[in-house]
């Protein structure tokens, strides 16, 4: 191959070229001395660990067998009709469901639903694979934002009175009339109420 040439190499600029770049493409650094680079790299990792307190916090994370996927405070409405269901689930019971109230004082009842894509952090959760939404993934993982979220609110059945002021937000139900775990409380399921 003749009249092959070797590869360009790269030259700095000179002094007179440097002088052409105006002003303001210039890079300049805000460390005026060397002495300045531990006091401003504070200030960065400050800054920066800051921004978490920007950032909405992580969800709550629950046990592999607790159906909770978050928390809420809930209306007074919902109150209102969660203990009018809650005593409808009572007075509906059995012989073979009232030994089942008798041996376990807490009952989940549903008190609202929603669905996934009105609560933007649990959507982020879903997405991710995070939240317990299993029969939901099976069945319809591209449409997560129309996945159903059951408020439930816990009582103490036998007080008639919330366990905790927060409610608790559910995609995978447990079959009704069964124990099950809710943000760390067992508690029968009565869905809405019926047995």
């Amino acid at each position: 191959m003749s009249g092959s040439s070797s590869p360009p190499t790269f030259q700095p600029p000179t002094k007179e070229e440097i002088g052409r770049i105006p002003e303001r493409c210039r890079l300049k650094i805000g460390i005026p001395s060397v002495k300045n680079i531990p006091q401003v790299a504070l200030l960065i990792a400050l800054f920066l660990s800051s921004c978490t307190e920007l950032l909405p916090p992580a969800p709550k994370q629950y046990g592999a067998n607790d159906y909770a996927v978050g928390e809420a405070k809930p209306y007074p409405q919902e109150v209102s009709l969660a203990k009018k269901r809650l005593q409808n689930f009572i007075r509906r019971a059995d012989p073979k469901q009232r030994a089942l109230l008798a041996q376990n004082p807490y009952v989940a009842v549903q008190a609202n639903e929603l669905v996934a894509g009105e609560i933007w952090p649990l959507l982020r959760e879903v997405s991710s694979g995070r939240a317990r939404a299993m029969q939901y993934y099976i069945q319809d993982f591209t449409n997560q934002t129309a996945y159903p979220v059951k408020f439930l609110l816990i009582f103490d059945q036998r007080a008639q009175r919330l366990v905790s002021r927060d409610g608790v937000l559910i995609i995978d139900t447990p079959p009704r009339g069964r124990v099950a775990e809710f943000a760390g409380v067992k508690a029968i399921y009565a869905e809405t109420g019926w047995w």
